[in-house]
């Protein structure tokens, strides 16, 4: 592989600053594997907004994959709104999280209104045990994350639309890093199990209004952290 030239992306940083967090990607699902490792590199603030990411032809070079993979994850980055083309110019992280999150709070609120009528009592003590799961990896994030994950798939799970599920694990894909990054905030894990006891509530007081507006607080919450 040739050596990657050094190209300036922004005042602070360059190509070759930046190419080191990326590595070949698995062979499983290739687009995927190359948008969350470059969703996680602007989580990290590696890539800021604002910064030029380097060309088709040197992300093939960096991940060991051909252009058609670099393009389907620029284009899944570019739908959920982390980057932007520039027509001449390149592909540039976006300014911001905010139609992501967007997406998300509707997304989000509209399932836990539609689980309050549709979740039997099974989804319930999943839903359940998912938030227990979170309290007891209070000190494993990575496990933590894991059942926080579970809680909201459950909740989709709980509306009988498998296109809900689908899109709620498509957007929760994006923001993974994220989230994982804000449990560092002192406090924040404590606080979501919280909101996520409160959504529980509502969803076994089988009422649709109280879900979406608990499912909203915990959102607007959560993303006050992102970026």
């Amino acid at each position: 592989m040739h050596r990657l030239t050094a190209v300036q992306l922004s005042d602070k940083l360059t190509i070759t600053q930046m190419l080191p967090g990326l590595k070949p990607a698995a062979r499983l699902s290739l687009s995927g594997n190359i948008t969350e490792q470059i969703t996680a590199l602007i989580a990290r603030g590696v890539w800021k907004p604002g910064d030029r990411i380097p060309g088709e032809h040197q992300l093939c070079q960096q991940f060991g994959v051909g252009r058609t993979s670099v393009r389907e994850a620029l284009r899944q980055l570019a739908v959920m709104g982390m980057v932007e083309s520039h027509a001449g110019d390149g592909t540039f992280v976006s300014a911001g999280l905010q139609d992501l999150v967007e997406t998300r709070l509707m997304l989000e609120a509209s399932t836990a209104a539609l689980a309050a009528v549709k979740a039997t009592d099974e989804d319930l003590r999943e839903i359940a045990d998912a938030i227990a799961g979170m309290k007891a990896s209070l000190d494993d994030p990575e496990a933590y994350l894991t059942h926080d994950l579970r809680f909201h798939m459950a909740l989709g799970a709980a509306t009988r639309n498998p296109m809900v599920r689908n899109l709620l694990a498509t957007t929760r894909g994006y923001l993974q890093a994220w989230i994982k990054k804000t449990l560092q905030e002192s406090g924040r894990a404590q606080l979501s199990i919280a909101e996520h006891r409160r959504i529980l509530k509502a969803l076994k007081a089988r009422n649709p209004e109280r879900a979406r507006k608990a499912m909203e607080a915990h959102i607007v919450s959560s993303s006050r952290d992102l970026g």
